[in-house]
């Protein structure tokens, strides 16, 4: 590095030495490193923000791709049961192949699309340890309950609405119906009514035999519960099954919005079918586990797991789905009228049924 110095005088007489373009040269060159700085600060920003933007990309293809990877399972799925019904669903545990539902092992190998996107796992599991369903007020959810032993109990579990936040619930009074008024002021879960007939094979037969299969059961969510609720068969039609129920007929718990009950029943066959709806509030996600004499319940022909992994350059997108084994899967009609008080109700064919409901005394 030069150094230029000036010469001067002094009015002393002594020379002295100005360095002020020593000065500038630093102040220079910390402003170039600076600038430097800055430039590559927002280059890799810039880089960031690109890959970012790649990744989200190449992620919503992968998704994209586990997506067809269920349609196209579903529809394999769909095809077999139509010709074979529910029987022979193979479980799937590998990945290399599409699913046959003829085969653990799946049908030919998985081909991905061009550029190597596509879907690369599919997972079947046509016997879920758990069934998960949405019920409303409006329409009812009807599907099969048949296990691989005697069933002994159900546990079921409901959510409050997306963004409820009232938990308190003192409105849900034991074996009665109260205004919608005056159970939304304080409660932002449903009453869940879950309508249930053992062996419904043999049930079906006649109305004395339905009768004697079937309960009717209305799950409450309140905090506690005094005296015990028998839930049983062919006897009394209806039971208030709330949270805090004793060890011998069933128990459950309330908490975070979300309920959970377990009833208990009486263990003589592995076949039910269920109904469930909703009273006040809606409720998107209803899960139901059980217990068997051999364990856990296993639930066959009612959903299926599908479990496929998409696949877009190094983004892994994972996507998992129920699949219905049963055409009828809703009842349009839940009720035919509803009130919480006592009211008389009469049905007629019309116009066969020339009913004077004016001057009929139809109630008595």
């Amino acid at each position: 590095m030069r150094r230029i110095w000036y010469n001067t005088e002094s009015m002393s007489g002594k020379k002295q030495y100005n360095e002020q373009g020593m000065v500038s040269f630093l102040v220079t060159l910390i402003m170039m490193l600076v600038i430097t700085l800055i430039v590559v600060g927002f280059s890799q920003v810039t880089r960031h923000n690109s890959q970012e933007a790649l990744d989200r990309q190449l992620s919503a293809q992968a998704f994209y791709s586990a997506e067809s990877g269920i349609n196209v399972t579903q529809a394999t799925i769909v095809n077999y049961i139509k010709t074979n019904g529910t029987s022979g669903l193979a479980t799937k545990t590998t990945c290399n192949n599409d699913y046959d539902p003829t085969s653990a092992a799946g049908s030919s190998p998985i081909t991905p699309l061009s550029g190597g996107v596509g879907y690369t796992c599919v997972l079947v599991n046509p016997t879920p340890n758990s069934l998960q369903f949405a019920a409303s007020q409006q329409d009812s959810v009807i599907m099969p309950i048949s296990t691989q032993a005697n069933l002994k109990s159900l546990t079921i579990t409901w959510a409050e609405q997306d963004g409820g936040t009232k938990t308190t619930c003192s409105g849900a009074t034991d074996g009665q119906f109260v205004a919608a008024a005056v159970w939304s002021a304080d409660c932002d879960l449903g009453l869940l009514r879950l309508d249930i007939v053992a062996n419904p094979a043999s049930a079906a037969q006649n109305a004395t035999t339905l009768a004697n299969n079937t309960i009717s059961v209305f799950l409450t969510p309140r905090g506690s519960h005094s005296g015990s609720v028998n839930v049983g068969f062919g006897g009394a039609t209806t039971a208030y099954i709330v949270s805090g129920l004793d060890a011998k007929n069933g128990s459950g718990v309330c908490t975070n919005g979300v309920c959970k009950v377990t009833v208990r029943l009486p263990d003589n066959t592995p076949n039910y079918e269920l109904r469930g709806t909703t009273l006040y509030k809606d409720s998107k996600s209803v899960a139901i586990t059980g217990s068997t004499d051999s364990g856990p319940a296993a639930f066959r022909g009612a959903q299926a797991i599908v479990d496929v992994t998409g696949k877009d350059q190094d983004e892994l997108r994972r996507v998992q789905a129920r699949v219905s084994l049963f055409s009828s899967g809703s009842d349009t009609l839940a009720n035919a009228i509803a009130g919480s008080q006592d009211i008389c109700k009469h049905y007629s064919l019309l116009p066969t049924d020339n009913v004077d409901f004016a001057s009929s005394d139809v109630c008595n």
